[in-house]
């Protein structure tokens, strides 16, 4: 029997180790409501950043309009869209030499600048600024902003301002421009200050982080955030900075956290119960002991003994049952979060709502394999299961028409969206091949996912906009006579570079912003299991066009069921 002492220190122990655990889960928790406020907050500016760049290109379709008008009509239009666009301070309509032809300033300026940005200074001390972005704007026959500068006025204030010039263009020449001069005090007041919070602070900033603009009433008590975005425009490169003042995160902040603090407070009540009934245990079997030894011709133990016991291995069991509790709560639990990610997912997002017939058939569709690849999950589960233990694979034959026609309207959501024909073919009278369905439609799904992104990345005819999924005979081994089906995954993108194709099989190598590079590693290591080879044919020269990724599956087992290492 364990000493009295020992078994004391044993339960400090543990005791100490569950107040350290629930001092870490709290600590945690601090950290990720810290973490997800950051994450918010940078999701904020990057909204923020984009928005802006959507409104000056809407406003410069706006102000297209100008180039085209007369100049009585053009002084009556100019002043409408500045009374509507207060971010403007001055529109200017200037000839192919930069000469000003018309002028129209914003009617919110202070009459201390003669309602004139630049009646202190005057425009030609700024005209250097204006030429450079005009002169960028006829090179690239777009919109172009000129680099930030600042206007002071006699009243002793100023502002902070960037010129957008847009060339006007007739038959591929440019024969004039018209020059919007912006204040970017005014774009973050007029843009970006519905964005922010109280105790938010937005401003833009240059890359060696000098402040050019800043709105917000920031109180700066508390712990500081502060994230910043690239605003990249024609001629002009601005940080978009957000800076937060917030007290610290509330640990108790959230439904799962009071669960888990619940949970562990459950725990630590069981092991309470647990020690004071072992102790009342030991005291029994004590007990009990003794009137063994007393009474060793007894056949009974009295009726009070027998219930303490009871009472103690109810108690124990108590104890198992809250740990299969809290592992069978969370799959559910699991599987509610998973669902309504889905959900979300397929809900209609244009501007009525209401899907179509022809949405509503593909979302039954969508929903059918849905509910294919919730199976096909359990059997890759249950293969990685196998894998771990060693057992030997799942494999049956299969016609390479149906493997094709399983892969296809999974790839046909991806391919609508960006605008790629997926054409099958496939020769007749192939035969079935032996192979681990799950796997080699993994592969295909992998090796056309990557086909059509391929495709998206460069600028191409629509009818140059295509996948190509084959099937066709081969011959495997001419010793045999035996022949193969090839599968082959052809499309039009821009071909390999030397450098990708050198390290394309490597693992974690990657030419993707968000990519692992596992994808073709995992995608071979998977062919070679079956007993064949992934190759591919690219054009390494320029032009290239198109990369060919190709694998051949026999139509016999010569190794059924063979485990995988």
């Amino acid at each position: 029997m364990m000493p009295k002492n020992r078994r004391t220190w044993l339960w400090l122990l543990l005791l100490l180790l569950i107040a350290m655990l629930l001092g870490s889960l709290i600590w945690l928790v601090g950290r990720y409501e810290q973490s997800r406020f950051e994450d918010q907050l940078e999701l904020t500016a990057t909204d923020l950043a984009s928005d802006i760049r959507a409104k000056l290109a809407r406003n410069a379709q706006r102000l297209h309009v100008l180039l085209e008008r007369e100049t009585p009509n053009w002084q009556w239009t100019a002043k409408e869209l500045l009374e509507q666009q207060p971010e403007i301070l001055r529109i200017e309509r200037r000839n192919q030499n930069f000469g000003i032809q018309a002028v129209r300033n914003s009617a919110f300026l202070s009459l201390a600048s003669k309602q004139d940005v630049f009646g202190y200074f005057g425009r030609q001390n700024f005209s250097v600024d204006v030429v450079h972005a005009c002169a960028l704007a006829a090179r690239s026959l777009e919109p172009a902003f000129s680099t930030s500068y600042f206007v002071p006025q006699s009243d002793g204030t100023g502002f902070e301002v960037t010129d957008m010039c847009i060339p006007s263009i007739e038959n591929n020449i440019v024969t004039g421009y018209l020059v919007a001069t912006y204040s970017l005090d005014r774009i973050l007041k007029e843009w970006g200050e519905a964005s922010i919070k109280r105790q938010e602070e937005i401003s833009f900033r240059e890359a060696d982080g000098a402040r050019l603009a800043v709105v917000g009433n920031s109180t700066k008590a508390g712990n500081k955030f502060a994230v910043q975005t690239v605003l990249q425009l024609q001629g002009i490169t601005l940080i978009l900075r957000i800076e937060s003042w917030r007290s610290a995160p509330y640990w108790l902040a959230n439904t799962p956290t009071v669960l888990a603090l619940a949970l562990v407070l459950a725990l630590v009540v069981v092991l309470w119960l647990l020690y004071r009934d072992t102790r009342k245990r030991i005291r029994t079997e004590a007990k009990l002991a003794r009137e063994i030894i007393q009474q060793r011709k007894a056949e009974e133990i009295s009726r009070q003994s027998l219930e303490r016991l009871q009472k103690s291995a109810r108690l124990a069991t108590l104890g198992e049952m809250a740990s299969m509790l809290s592992h069978e709560l969370n799959q559910p639990l699991a599987a509610i979060a998973s669902y309504a990610s889905g959900s979300l997912n397929l809900l209609p997002s244009d501007a009525n709502g209401v899907p179509s017939p022809q949405d509503i058939s593909e979302l039954k569709i969508a929903l059918e394999r849905i509910a294919s690849q919730s199976a096909r999950a359990g059997q890759v589960i249950k293969s990685v299961h196998g894998f771990v233990r060693r057992r030997e694979t799942e494999r049956s034959f299969v016609q390479p028409q149906a493997l094709l026609d399983a892969v296809l309207p999974l790839l046909g959501l991806q391919a609508k969206q960006l605008g790629i024909r997926i054409s099958i073919q496939v020769e007749p009278q192939l035969p079935a091949v032996w192979c681990d369905t799950t796997l080699v439609e993994q592969v295909l799904i992998n090796l056309a996912r990557n086909g059509m992104q391929a495709v998206d990345s460069v600028a191409t005819p629509i009818e140059r906009r295509r996948l190509a999924l084959i099937a066709k005979a081969s011959k495997s081994d001419a010793a045999q006579d035996t022949h193969a089906v090839e599968f082959q995954v052809m499309d039009q993108g821009p071909g390999l570079t030397q450098e990708v194709a050198l390290r394309l099989f490597t693992p974690f190598f990657t030419t993707k912003e968000e990519g692992m590079g596992l994808g073709l590693s995992l995608c071979r290591t998977v062919i070679e299991q079956h007993g064949g080879s992934l190759t591919y044919t690219t054009n390494i020269e320029p032009p290239r066009t198109g990369t060919t990724f190709r694998f051949k599956l026999t139509p016999h087992h010569d190794q059924p069921n063979s485990a995988i290492a």
